[in-house]
């Protein structure tokens, strides 16, 4: 696949995919964190079942083998980041990722990921205000479907690299919808102009099997 950073996708469209089912459109609607606490508590349990089993959900996959092309680091220290029920660092466990922290608002959805027991840590935590956790703790982030409709938009960018070590990588998705909407296109601008982060890899793809394209999946390096 093809590697295309900023440069060369600024000038691309950005057209309108979205999901017609009723699942993805209560989430795709939320509004306020108290009805995204809501819908992630009513959700919780049966999540799995709703992305994968009736959405065909690829996402989780697809970034987390995305993040493992670009890792160079032995034994790295990786945050999960809006982590869910473990569906993005499910694979990354598969292929013997060991420290592996998942961070979530949700306490519901980080109580059905502890079942899985892949995580070292479970982080419940506001992307929306400061974390607390120390400057250049991980090697590495990944993060599928928190940049999206109803969720988080790009300020939490800060925080996330600043956690990041030196040459630590943030793989991520962010709906098309938003790139440019919401803003993501000029915060990360700003960062790689600033000398902050370097982009290696954005492209378009798939968020579900069967769907056109949906997100830019993409990977930044903190420099």
């Amino acid at each position: 696949m093809p590697i295309l950073c900023w440069d060369a996708c600024k000038q691309m469209s950005n057209p309108k995919h979205y999901s017609g089912n009723e699942f993805v459109k209560e989430a795709y609607g939320l509004e306020d964190q108290e009805r995204m606490t809501d819908f992630y508590q009513k959700w919780a349990d049966d999540y799995d079942h709703q992305m994968l089993d009736n959405l065909n959900y690829l996402s989780p996959d697809l970034i987390a083998k995305l993040l493992i092309n670009h890792l160079k680091f032995t034994e790295p220290h990786i945050l999960d980041i809006g982590c869910g029920t473990g569906l993005t660092s499910q694979l990354l466990h598969q292929q013997g990722y060991q420290n592996i922290d998942g961070l979530d608002f949700s306490a519901d959805m980080l109580r059905v990921a502890a079942k899985r027991a892949i995580y070292r840590n479970l982080i419940e935590a506001d992307l929306s205000q400061p974390l607390t956790i120390a400057d250049q703790s991980y090697d590495a982030a990944l993060s599928s479907g928190t940049f999206t409709h109803g969720h988080v938009g790009p300020e939490p960018f800060d925080e996330i690299f600043r956690v990041l070590k030196k040459d630590g990588l943030l793989a991520c998705t962010i709906h098309l919808d938003l790139w440019q909407s919401k803003g993501f296109d000029r915060k990360l601008q700003q960062l790689t102009d600033s000398g902050s982060i370097q982009c290696l890899h954005q492209e378009k793809d798939i968020f579900y099997q069967g769907g056109e394209p949906e997100g830019w999946f993409c990977v930044y390096q903190k420099l």
